[in-house]
């Protein structure tokens, strides 16, 4: 299939689709946020020209990378702009966890555990808190970040750029889901409704405070944005080659435990997440098998 744009389209047409994806998602949550500002006076409306900016960039790099270096690594690099979008995304969507509901649907997600489970994992997991099992989680937890760009890379460097961007989609889709999903059915996250920590760690339960200072919110439990990421990184995992797949498998494995274990998610969250992961993928199939028949995407 031709995952290639037009080359002789005009900036709209040489775009990938992950890259019209972030920018139509970072247009549809910022209108969100102007609406949220005239409903509830919406502190976050202060990121408008940060989305401006964002929106500008990613319309400017595809030009700025065919005119100023056919280099693969500055290839690479436009691909995995769009990444640091999401997470841009993923700030936006943590603004608007409010627009619809006051209410945390948190209660609603503790029955759903013990429904599926028979009991609540976020509370069994207590007695098994030890100091080197919470660094175990934390450091698998802390990886994931790094693992998203170290497979980009992996898959850049052996299979070119159509394949990377089918992961880079993949990823953005399964995103853009758990972010509408967080403003439609708001969870604090057992983290704060149960209040329940880890055993204190090391260097890396150190380094997940600072992140959960500074880069998460309450509002965005449910699905697990995480784990839907963490699925699509074992399905391309599994694309890029056993060697890979063999590294990639038991960290994200791992990483879904700890999900759980550091209680930032329910057990309801992780299964969420992983079936939102599975149906980005079959979407983004779909998306390339449409566009590929017309010769360009």
């Amino acid at each position: 299939m031709n995952y290639r744009p037009a080359e002789n389209s005009g900036i709209w047409g040489k775009l990938w689709p992950s890259e019209k994806l972030s920018i139509l998602s970072v247009s549809f949550f910022s209108v969100l946020i102007i609406i949220d500002y005239f409903l509830h006076q919406n502190k976050a409306i202060y990121l408008l020209p940060f989305s401006l900016l964002v929106i500008i960039l990613q319309l400017l790099i595809p030009s700025w990378q065919v005119r100023f270096s056919s280099r693969p690594l500055t290839l690479f690099g436009r691909l995995a702009f769009s990444l640091a979008v999401y997470a841009y995304l993923y700030k936006l969507a943590g603004s608007l966890v409010h627009l619809l509901n006051y209410s945390w649907f948190d209660a609603h997600l503790l029955k759903l555990d013990r429904l599926i489970f028979g009991f609540s994992p976020n509370l069994a997991v207590v007695s098994h808190y030890q100091p080197w099992l919470t660094e175990l989680m934390m450091f698998s937890y802390f990886f994931y970040l790094p693992l998203v760009v170290i497979l980009a890379y992996q898959l850049f460097r052996k299979f070119g750029p159509e394949e990377t961007e089918g992961y880079v989609l993949t990823l953005g889709l399964a995103y853009i889901l758990c972010f509408i999903i967080f403003i439609l059915w708001p969870a604090a996250s057992p983290r704060f409704y149960l209040s329940n920590q880890p055993a204190s760690g090391f260097l890396f339960w150190n380094l997940m405070k600072v992140v959960e200072a500074h880069g998460q919110y309450q509002g965005g439990s449910f699905p697990s944005a995480h784990c839907a990421a963490g699925l699509v990184m074992i399905i391309y995992a599994w694309r890029a080659g056993k060697k890979t797949f063999l590294i990639v498998f038991p960290l994200i494995i791992l990483f879904f435990l700890s999900t759980v274990y550091g209680q930032y998610h329910y057990g309801i969250d992780v299964l969420a997440g992983i079936i939102i992961g599975f149906l980005a993928f079959l979407l983004s199939q779909f998306i390339f098998s449409h566009w590929s028949e017309r010769g360009s995407i």
